[in-house]
């Protein structure tokens, strides 16, 4: 049954109210007046550089341990990942920036909505969690498909006793050391593993302990019977004299650190019950999880919303599928959009913004850093990586729409702009949206390709500059132009440059041709 949208309520004006940044060169906002991508050297010397968010928990433990006491910030530290650190790193900061939102927001309780995403989860605990099982499974595969404790393997290398399946090929036939003799070796210890008989019974004793339930319809019972459990399979263990079981060898921090992870530490930090989960747009994201929020204040679900994304330091795994996609230079430079177009760096951190109805949250005296004027997303429906220019046009003209302004209106947009050839039809496209005073930025040279995270602090950057009346500077230098850059007068480069007016315009393209176009007001603009 399709539900009739409600007309009568008029559109709230939404504010933002605390903003925070974890990203390269920038611990907190404030220091993202003077950027400069912090770089890491990966991949030996300095083949490819990536940019290493500027974080440490200690800076946010005090205030943590104030509110939960040293045993929380005791479980932050060994259980939670790089994305949930950083989320709760930037959520801190934001909540700083007005006295009264940290009380308000637990006021409202169940009003209070929570919405950070990310691009790629926390990569780090999957890859390591990925990288013990591997590691596990072939010392178990090697220990049971010993002759010792496989008869099969034991009849076939007596007597040449085939069973009814083949074996693979024995890795002693290839090269010693060569991947194909490591990938034989896996091959041929997982198949007699497979039919050993000593493994079959190790696993029965191990089931059996499993169905151990007999104190379980006991009160209080269920703790006790774990732990009973858990001490009957390290005795099995100790007495078969095997490895570690696979099952036992991968942390549950993998669990603990699934995508909505850090939208649930929240409610948990802030003791709030709201709605919480995590959005994904890949380098949408943040304009993704800001609709979220907006929509959810404007049908009056919501007062107030925390809205985010956070992605983890890079990886090596990473960067080369950055790089294997034509999106990463191997040069161990700093490169800029609209120059070279040889792509720019992978960069990890988190952007957190607090935003709320602004008739309700001013009411309490909180006073807003920006206004949302409109969010609008669309889809390409065209290509994995290269954005059209008709998709992205969708978004933009229904965000102008909403939010009710012109082309003359803008005062500056932000490009997503990556330092490829797509820069060239960003630039292109979006032509028809400002206006002949209106200035461009693009800031990955100075934060990298965030993932999630670009969007954000690109839009936070776009906020402060409203603010100021001018721009903040994004290190592109002029000379060094592509020839093909229309209006280069337009780029704003090292220098910070006034503005004309109080709109600006972020436009966000992400992977699968996801676009995510945001319009903000100043504070002051009416």
């Amino acid at each position: 049954m399709q539900v009739p949208r409600r007309t009568d309520r008029p559109r709230p004006k939404i504010g933002v109210y605390g903003w925070g940044v974890v990203a390269p060169g920038a611990r907190n906002v404030d220091e993202m007046s003077a950027l400069a991508l912090d770089m890491r050297p990966e991949f030996g010397a300095g083949l490819f550089a990536v940019g290493d968010p500027e974080f440490e928990l200690s800076d946010y433990e005090a205030w943590i341990a104030a509110r939960h006491g040293d045993a929380y910030v005791a479980r932050l530290r060994a259980k939670m990942g790089d994305n949930v650190q950083f989320v709760v790193g930037a959520t801190i900061q934001a909540l700083a920036c007005a006295p009264g939102l940290e009380p308000l927001l637990r006021e409202l309780d169940e009003r209070c909505h929570v919405y950070v995403g990310s691009g790629v989860g926390d990569l780090t605990e999957t890859l390591r969690a990925g990288e013990s099982h591997a590691r596990a499974m072939r010392a178990w595969n090697r220990y049971w498909a010993d002759g010792a404790r496989c008869a099969p393997r034991r009849r076939f290398e007596t007597d040449g006793t085939v069973p009814s399946e083949s074996p693979p090929r024995d890795p002693g036939t290839l090269p010693v050391d060569s991947e194909a003799r490591l990938d034989a070796s896996d091959a041929w210890n997982e198949y007699w593993a497979q039919r050993s008989d000593a493994l079959a019974m190790f696993l029965e004793r191990f089931a059996a302990i499993e169905r151990m339930d007999d104190d379980l319809m006991k009160p209080d019972a269920h703790v006790g019977t774990i732990r009973k459990r858990i001490r009957a399979h390290r005795a099995l263990v100790e007495a078969a004299g095997c490895p570690t079981p696979p099952w036992d060898a991968v942390s549950p921090n993998l669990v603990w650190n699934i995508q909505n992870g850090p939208s649930a530490q929240l409610t948990m930090l802030l003791d709030i019950h709201g709605p919480a989960w995590a959005p994904v747009g890949a380098c949408s994201t943040f304009g993704v999880a800001l609709k979220c929020g907006v929509d959810a204040i404007a049908r009056g679900e919501a007062t107030a919303a925390i809205i985010g994304t956070s992605d983890p330091r890079p990886t090596p795994a990473l960067v080369a599928a950055f790089h294997q996609a034509r999106v990463t230079p191997a040069t161990g430079d700093v490169t800029v959009p609209f120059t070279t177009l040889r792509g720019t760096h992978v960069s990890g951190g988190a952007c957190v913004w607090i935003v709320g109805d602004a008739d309700r949250l001013e009411e309490r005296g909180l006073r807003p850093l920006a206004y949302v004027a409109a969010v609008a997303l669309s889809s390409d429906a065209e290509h994995i990586i290269t954005p059209s220019k008709t998709g992205p046009k969708r978004a933009i003209r229904r965000a102008y729409q909403e939010a009710g302004i012109r082309p003359d209106d803008v005062a500056i947009v932000d490009l997503h702009a990556t330092g490829t050839p797509g820069d060239l039809n960003e630039l292109s496209l979006v032509s028809e949206f400002i206006g002949d005073h209106t200035r461009v930025t693009a800031r990955k040279g100075q934060l990298g390709h965030g993932m999630s995270n670009s969007g954000g602090w690109e839009l936070t950057a776009l906020a402060m500059s409203l603010a100021r009346r001018r721009a903040l500077p994004t290190g592109i230098a002029r000379t060094r132009l592509h020839p093909r850059v229309a209006r280069p007068s337009a780029i704003v480069g090292p220098d910070e440059v006034p503005l004309e007016g109080d709109v600006g315009v972020k436009l966000m393209l992400g992977i699968g041709g996801i676009t995510s176009c945001v319009v903000i007001k100043a504070a002051g603009a009416r």
